[in-house]
């Protein structure tokens, strides 16, 4: 089997890269070692790889040891927000659905956390050998905030999730925060597979924030012009970061993502949790506002508690959240 480098840096460099008949040439993936999960000890924790377009990710599954042989469990898919990884979900979020019963998958997307980066060729492309094989100078995008391809990603795990031995194709929910928790709205309303969605502190239109920035959408569909013209880097990496996350924006892709436009075409169960000292949107044109348009078409559960976005994560806040999604989940995936 032919090796190849994969660096770490975020520019340009040397490296052999599969750009064709990748299904062809690498060999079936085997399944991961079954390891313990520090602090449940009635869990058990499987790396697993999942392609995506192209593109290897890691991801995490998680469900109980007593699971017996043949038996299916209800599925939970979890989507973790900007700048995110399954590393943080992984401590106190995915054990805790896969103690109450259910198979849970974590991963990370493209460029983040321990799955590979999206590359992109930089220079010439040469002619392939006759395996199809080429040697090319990349760029290996890293920490890239693309909304589109994440969606690409997370239909990916819930495909990959399909297969798991343990799992029950029929009964997948989703779960996301922040950045997730519109990224699960606009998955549902488009994915006939997720039975059951929850969205907490999530940010269901990216363009309310373009409208106010220098330029606005105008000058955002003006990169866009430049950049397929190659005006400009073939990918927005290594820009401005908005203050206090990490990742660059892809911009004009946000201007294409806008979940609560599409939440109408959702026919799954809904739990949607807002903090009321919100500081990055204004929950009533996020979560409120999706939940309004979903009631009296799905069933819907809308929560807004006196905290701060971050909250959630941690202490009394983090287990409310988790006693009332897990009271959801057992309600219409069981």
């Amino acid at each position: 089997m032919r090796k190849h480098t994969r660096t770490t840096r975020w520019y340009a460099l040397a490296l052999t890269a599969i750009l064709f008949a990748v299904w062809t040439a690498a060999p079936a993936l085997a399944a991961g070692e079954l390891m313990d999960v520090e602090g449940y000890p009635t869990l058990v924790r499987k790396p697993v790889e999942i392609w995506s377009d192209g593109t290897r990710l890691a991801g995490d599954v998680f469900y109980p040891k007593a699971t017996a042989e043949g038996e299916k469990l209800p599925t939970i898919v979890l989507c973790h927000g900007w700048g995110g990884t399954k590393s943080h979900l992984n401590r106190g979020i995915a054990p805790r659905f896969a103690a109450a019963g259910y198979l849970v998958l974590a991963f990370d997307y493209r460029g983040w956390g321990e799955s590979d980066a999206r590359l992109v060729v930089r220079g010439k492309m040469p002619e392939p050998d006759e395996d199809g094989f080429v040697t090319v100078k990349a760029q290996a995008i890293r920490q890239l905030v693309d909304p589109l391809d994440q969606q690409e990603d997370i239909d990916a795990a819930i495909t990959f999730v399909e297969g798991e031995p343990h799992a029950d194709p029929s009964r997948i929910g989703i779960w996301g925060s922040s950045f997730g928790g519109g990224h699960v709205i606009w998955r549902a309303a488009h994915d006939r597979r997720v039975k059951a969605v929850a969205a907490q502190v999530g940010a269901m239109d990216q363009r309310s924030g373009l409208v106010t920035a220098p330029g606005g959408l105008e000058g955002f569909h003006h990169t866009a012009i430049q950049r397929a013209r190659g005006e400009v880097a073939p990918v927005p990496v290594g820009g401005p970061q908005p203050e206090g996350l990490t990742g660059s924006p892809y911009y004009e892709r946000f201007a294409k993502f806008s979940p609560v436009e599409h939440a109408h075409r959702i026919t799954a169960p809904t739990i949607i949790i807002d903090a009321k000292q919100e500081h990055y949107f204004d929950i009533r044109e996020h979560g409120q506002r999706v939940a309004q348009v979903l009631s009296g078409r799905v069933p819907v559960e809308y929560h807004a508690w006196e905290m701060g976005h971050y909250d959630i994560y941690s202490g009394d806040w983090l287990d409310k959240a988790m006693a009332a999604e897990i009271d959801f989940f057992d309600r219409h995936l069981k």
